[in-house]
């Protein structure tokens, strides 16, 4: 695990994907809201609740069903990916109407399948074989906790404003902090799925298991 860290601290690419992933989590997760905000915003009962909860997953579904271009995707998709869910949650948070509504939801499930897809995607593409468990161990924590960290984020925000204002505030903080994180890590924006990873301690480890593999013969030519 320790190996893991170090790799990550030193990895501009694995820390963006980390932060990013965080950007989108973090204060932009309304699930726990949906019962308020079916009542208050929207007029309905648990009919309502069921089919705010129903949207994201058939955008998700949507979205993995045209996924295959992902493969010859990379940073910048990943970057417009979270930002369509922070905007279609932000859009969620501001709407009355629930058919607008369900169809920003479902956008939102559909950028977040995308961005989950591409998150991993690149993080096993950048990470080297001998840490991919140990760097892997890392993102299931934060995948972990960052939705739960989401939830109560909203539900405290809702405490002290209205549950609208904390899904418009989350998706506003999402759609900033994940333009900070694109601006900040250019590594981030450059990398694709489609060209040979750019990460220099992988570079440094297949020199090694080169020189190590090449026969004496040839070391002495």
């Amino acid at each position: 695990m320790a190996d893991g860290v170090r790799f990550v601290r030193g990895h501009r690419l694995i820390v963006g994907l980390l932060l990013i992933d965080a950007a989108a989590m973090v204060f932009t997760m309304p699930q726990a809201l949906y019962p308020v905000l079916a009542d208050q915003q929207f007029g309905g009962g648990p009919g309502v609740v069921g089919l705010l909860y129903a949207a994201p997953a058939l955008g998700a579904l949507v979205g993995a069903a045209t996924s295959g271009w992902t493969g010859r995707a990379g940073g910048h998709a990943l970057v417009g990916a979270v930002l369509l869910w922070g905007l279609a949650l932000t859009g969620f948070g501001v709407t009355s109407y629930l058919p607008v509504a369900l169809a920003l939801l479902a956008l939102a499930g559909l950028g977040d399948l995308i961005s989950e897809t591409l998150r991993s995607a690149l993080l096993q593409h950048g990470t080297p074989d001998e840490l991919r468990g140990r760097v892997s161990s890392l993102w299931m924590v934060q995948a972990t906790v960052s939705p739960a960290l989401g939830n109560a984020a909203v539900g405290f925000l809702a405490e002290l404003a209205t549950a609208r204002t904390a899904v418009v505030a989350g998706g506003l903080i999402c759609v900033v902090a994940t333009v900070v994180v694109a601006a900040a890590f250019p590594a981030l924006r450059r990398t694709r799925l489609t060209v040979a990873s750019l990460d220099l301690p992988r570079k440094e480890n297949d020199a090694k298991s080169a020189e190590t593999a090449a026969p004496t013969g040839d070391l002495k030519r």
